[in-house]
């Protein structure tokens, strides 16, 4: 049984009851992410997800650690484009517990001057650390590709300039503006009383007022073919990846780009693992994976391979997209692409850390809740016409975005060119 509550300030209330369960997830979700920032605010949302973990009016940091700490719960929490989520896993006892330090951390952060300071130093490093990874250089730089001026090609993280810029006035006035009740969502899925949990957050937060929200504009791609390099000679693997256009968070046609991932890259039994991997043995890595947004998004392909392969790798995942798109799938895979995709959700779905995030992912987004029975649903009632016509769309080579990076990669998106 989901409740759905939305208290008088705009705050709103999501509570999924588990039975045979000990455990609750709760999840505070703002609507403050990238797509939010200024230009010299960027990386402002991922810097205050950490400074809230450096102490509030009433705990100090070690204090807020202690109090999870003893009662054995987890608490973590994450920045996106889109939102900042902070989130907790209890034993279903402490539950007030969990709502007490998160909501504490997220209406009474100190914002030390010191603790500032320090925690600009962890964030930088946390910057080049991004820059040493390749997977992560060529992600954001296929999103910059795909989306062009649009706030969904930011970087999360921001910049070492932005981030040492800070002052406690600017995290103060963006919390401000963006961290009120009517721009935020909690979720909350497990072994507890939903009517508890209704009356424990109103009590918490009946003092804070909603605000007036800026609509916010973003989400529209650049629909070009482009491609980049990034050229990096301390790599010893080539890493491709590529970017297709696919369909937002809430539209229906994101079931039949589920089965088209799954079937194309989703697993071991997939395309592009069978024949690039298994039959090849070109690469250790290689998939595709969804990447969606509120209101757009993109299919992405990857894969990292010796620089010598590298121009082979690319022209068979090429060559997988352009079979695709000639000649569809069957209704043999639809069928085995089906009972997959449903036991790979119910499995991940089975804790109640999957409950929360799932509620908080639509709910955040303003969309209708999907839940696992609904997801089943969906998926049964998928046609093999279904899928066969959104391939065009998928598969658009106009609009193919790709990135490259290592050694000596430019030879790569000349080919991209062609």
């Amino acid at each position: 049984m989901i409740l759905d509550k939305t208290l008088d300030n705009g705050l709103r209330i999501i509570a999924e009851k588990l039975d045979n369960v000990r455990t609750v997830s709760v999840s505070f979700t703002v609507n403050a992410g990238t797509v939010d920032e200024q230009s010299d605010e960027a990386g402002i949302s991922h810097y205050i997800e950490h400074m809230v973990f450096k102490g509030t009016k009433n705990r100090t940091a070690a204090e807020i650690a202690m109090d999870m700490d003893a009662v054995g719960a987890s608490l973590n929490a994450g920045t996106s484009r889109e939102n900042t989520r902070f989130y907790a896993k209890v034993l279903d006892k402490h539950l007030p517990t969990a709502i007490d330090v998160i909501s504490d951390m997220l209406l009474n952060p100190k914002f030390d001057s010191k603790d500032m300071e320090l925690e600009k130093g962890v964030v930088c490093d946390e910057i080049l650390m991004s820059q040493d990874d390749p997977d992560d250089l060529v992600s954001q730089r296929i999103q910059e590709l795909y989306y062009g001026d649009d706030p969904l090609s930011r970087s999360v993280l921001g910049s070492e300039e932005t981030v040492r810029s800070f002052t406690e006035q600017n995290l103060r006035d963006y919390m401000e503006r963006l961290y009120v009740p009517n721009n935020m969502v909690v979720t909350c899925a497990g072994n507890f009383d939903q009517q508890r949990l209704v009356d424990e957050i109103s009590e918490i937060f009946i003092s804070q007022n909603n605000r007036e929200l800026k609509k916010r504009e973003y989400g529209k791609p650049k629909c070009v073919r482009e491609s980049a390099v990034i050229d990096r000679n301390d790599l010893e693997q080539t890493h491709i990846e590529l970017a297709y256009p696919s369909f937002g968070l809430g539209d229906e046609k994101r079931y039949a780009l589920m089965a088209i991932n799954s079937l194309l890259g989703g697993g071991m039994s997939s395309r592009l693992f069978q024949n690039i991997r298994e039959k090849r043995g070109l690469v250790y890595s290689v998939g595709s994976m969804p990447v969606a947004f509120v209101n757009s998004g993109y299919l992405a392909l990857f894969a990292s391979t010796a620089a010598k392969q590298a121009e082979t790798v690319l022209n068979l995942m090429l060559e997988e997209m352009e079979s695709l798109k000639k000649n569809g799938i069957t209704k043999k895979e639809l069928d085995f692409t089906r009972e997959q995709l449903k036991g790979n959700f119910s499995i991940w779905n089975e804790g109640t850390s999957a409950h929360a995030s799932m509620l908080a992912k639509y709910a955040s987004a303003g969309l209708p809740i999907v839940t696992e029975e609904q997801m089943i649903n969906n998926l049964d009632y998928l046609t093999l016409d279904d899928v066969m016509q959104i391939i065009p769309h998928v598969c658009d080579e106009t609009k193919l975005c790709s990135v490259f990076a290592g050694r000596e990669c430019g030879r790569l998106s000349e080919l991209m060119k062609k």
